[in-house]
């Protein structure tokens, strides 16, 4: 086991590329995070924002209403595909 603390880089590249569950990081890696992240206010935020964002992308998306797509087609001028059958 090695001692070293990573570079903010390196930990901005690995959240950037793993996410932000540090369960998931390698053994090496993530020993080396916890350490950076004991330390570093710096790198304690820049972990939540990695959080905030894995967050927002796994919440549920909103959904067009009923026909919308239809009445941007319509709006459009293209032709209804169902009209061509």
């Amino acid at each position: 086991m090695t001692t070293d603390i990573m570079s903010h880089e390196r930990f901005s590249d690995l959240l950037d590329s793993l996410g932000a569950s540090l369960k998931s990081w390698p053994t090496t890696e993530r020993e080396a995070a916890e350490r950076l992240l004991a330390s570093s206010p710096r790198a304690v935020e820049r972990l939540n924002e990695a959080l905030a964002l894995d967050q927002s992308l796994r919440a549920e998306q909103p959904r067009a209403p009923a026909g919308l797509i239809d009445r941007i087609m319509r709006a459009s001028g293209a032709a209804d595909p169902s009209d061509e059958e």
